[in-house]
């Protein structure tokens, strides 16, 4: 592997981590992107066999596809603490948030790469050095990611500026980001955004909201590279999927998309509260 400071940390769970810590599948991900890896880790998350999945990502480990491994329910604790984040707050559908602030963690290069186990680029391409170019240059940015999934692509309904290749945005994906460890391995999770919340109304408390509720609180952005493009599965929603949502979330959800509505006809400027 390259030493360039870029440490690729993929998550995976009880549903992908087979597929993912097959030999090869690893290696092909970091080929597409074609950036120079320095550190390459899989972290763990919510598996039934914890022995079987430790011997296969050991098996990587031991050829040098992996630099290493861990379980989240391990260094959530750490983390936990790295991000001032109270235990109580993964109390309800904490798998949404621990796999984000382990990822804060995970190894020491001082930039980091969240990739999920089910997202694939739709072609080979290098947005991760000219993304590290970006923030090496600019403060004002958080996050860098690839053009998201062409079925629920609003890229440029959510523009606030644009040089080619790249587009400026409040949003946040956590299937695929770039990020400097420094800005997410600290208290940055309760931050006060109304209008992150409306846009992740399925899981307002989820680490993907919490990221991008910190951009906007903060005045920063993200740079998304409009060439280079990534697919992931058109699963159902994941509350769906593990038994629907309880009394209480349907009505969090209904006066999300009512907030979402106004915040909507308002147009206010601030990104606390700008839709879309």
């Amino acid at each position: 592997m390259n030493r360039v400071g870029v440490a690729l940390i993929v998550n995976v769970c009880k549903r992908t981590y087979r597929k993912t810590l097959e030999p090869g599948w690893i290696d092909a991900i970091i080929r597409d992107n074609i950036a120079p890896i320095s550190e390459c880790w899989v972290l763990i998350n919510n598996v039934n066999d914890r022995e079987h999945a430790a011997s296969l990502a050991r098996n990587l480990v031991a050829n040098d596809e992996l630099t290493g491994f861990q379980f989240v329910q391990d260094v959530i604790g750490r983390a936990l603490k790295t991000t001032g984040m109270p235990r109580r707050t993964l109390q309800r559908r904490g798998y949404f948030l621990d796999f984000g602030l382990a990822v804060a963690i995970t190894g020491t290069a001082p930039y980091l790469v969240g990739w999920d186990a089910e997202t694939a680029l739709s072609a080979p391409g290098d947005w991760i050095t000219p993304g590290i170019g970006l923030l090496e240059r600019d403060r004002s940015l958080f996050s860098v990611s690839p053009r998201w999934p062409a079925s629920r692509d609003t890229l440029s309904e959510e523009a606030i500026s644009f040089a080619p290749p790249w587009t400026r945005n409040f949003g946040f994906s956590d299937q695929a980001f770039l990020v400097r460890r420094a800005d997410v391995a600290r208290p940055i999770y309760r931050s006060f955004a109304p209008a992150a919340l409306a846009r992740n109304f399925n899981h307002p408390f989820s680490f993907e909201a919490r990221v991008e509720a910190h951009q906007r609180a903060s005045g920063r952005t993200r740079a998304t590279h409009t060439e280079i493009s990534y697919t992931t599965n058109d699963l159902a929603d994941v509350i769906v999927r593990t038994g629907g949502y309880s009394a209480r979330e349907k009505l969090v959800r209904k006066l999300l998309l009512l907030t979402r509505a106004a915040l909507l006809r308002l147009r206010w400027r601030s990104p606390r509260y700008r839709l879309p």
